[in-house]
């Protein structure tokens, strides 16, 4: 998914997102060794809850349109619509957390094609460059699963047209990658990425300004053992 934006749902709630700063987002994988899986994402606001709830009840802040509740549900279900009808994916599931501002979006797919079919399609959707950013392959003959980010300056040149005393939000925002396998990790190839103490999963977790900044990198070569 496209980092720009931090995956989907800061494209649904982009006034509100780009705003709050302090967020979670985590992206879970769930994948065989013959290809197919299960991806899930999960936006949470929870800790700027308060700050969101004000932004809500505004239309514009600095100049920046605010997306309300019914929008967002409306933008959240056309995403939805567009997901159930892409090849390759099934059983696409959302839930919308307005309490504690929690958003939730998670399918099937059946093989690494339509992985990388679901960024496409939010892609055409949201009419921006997904897939450039970021893609999948799967070797299943060698177990070889690769995730493929590129860094993109505009970024950086984005973030520093946001206000000194916003910027500093953002210390407390992370991005949250865990990919699970049904068999064991023989090795992978991210410096700050960890093997779980079973050896089926990998996590990540880094720090949104490194990623804006390019510091860090989502690129990532993980094999299983045969």
């Amino acid at each position: 998914m496209h980092i720009k934006r931090l995956l989907l749902f800061s494209l649904l709630l982009a006034g509100c997102f780009s705003l709050t700063g302090c967020f979670d987002l985590i992206e879970q994988i769930d994948m065989s060794h013959r290809g197919s899986g299960t991806i899930k994402a999960t936006l949470n606001l929870s800790k700027s809850r308060t700050k969101v709830a004000s932004l809500l009840k505004m239309k514009q802040f600095n100049g920046i349109a605010i997306p309300s509740e019914s929008t967002i549900r409306q933008e959240v279900a056309k995403v939805v619509q567009t997901l159930k009808s892409t090849k390759g994916i099934t059983d696409v599931r959302y839930q919308l957390d307005f309490n504690n501002y929690i958003a939730t979006l998670s399918c099937n797919f059946e093989h690494i094609q339509a992985l990388n079919d679901f960024s496409r399609t939010l892609s055409n959707q949201f009419k921006t460059q997904i897939t450039s950013y970021n893609s999948y392959r799967y070797d299943q003959a060698t177990r070889t699963f690769t995730r493929s980010y590129t860094y993109t300056p505009d970024m950086a040149k984005q973030f520093s047209k946001v206000p000194n005393d916003d910027k500093s939000l953002f210390s407390d925002a992370y991005y949250t990658n865990i990919i699970r396998f049904d068999k064991n990790i023989q090795s992978q190839s991210h410096q700050d990425a960890q093997i779980s103490a079973n050896k089926r999963a990998i996590f990540l977790k880094v720090k949104a300004t490194d990623l804006i900044k390019g510091s860090t990198s989502l690129t990532n070569t993980i094999t299983l053992v045969k």
